[in-house]
């Protein structure tokens, strides 16, 4: 005789795992649609030909962009 409650724990395991899958592709999805939002964002106040220094969350990042409206962001250690 089959062992059934093997296969109900296996069946609840098996749901635990999906719903935990659906939720973070759910969460996956927002963050890459605010993602593609802030890249856009910020290519059209950057424009073309920048070159400067920011300053974020006590961070220094160099900021630039080239004139095909590609941009790049990089940590910098201090000034």
């Amino acid at each position: 005789m089959p062992d059934l409650s093997l296969d109900i724990e296996r069946r609840v395991a098996i749901s635990l795992a999906v719903g935990r899958y659906l939720r973070s592709a759910d969460r996956f999805n927002e963050a890459s649609r605010e993602f593609t939002g802030a890249c856009k964002s910020l290519r059209k106040q950057l424009g073309t030909g920048q070159r400067f220094v920011v300053q974020i969350d006590f961070k220094h990042y160099l900021v630039t962009s080239d004139r095909d409206g590609n941009f790049d962001i990089e940590h910098i250690q201090s000034l």
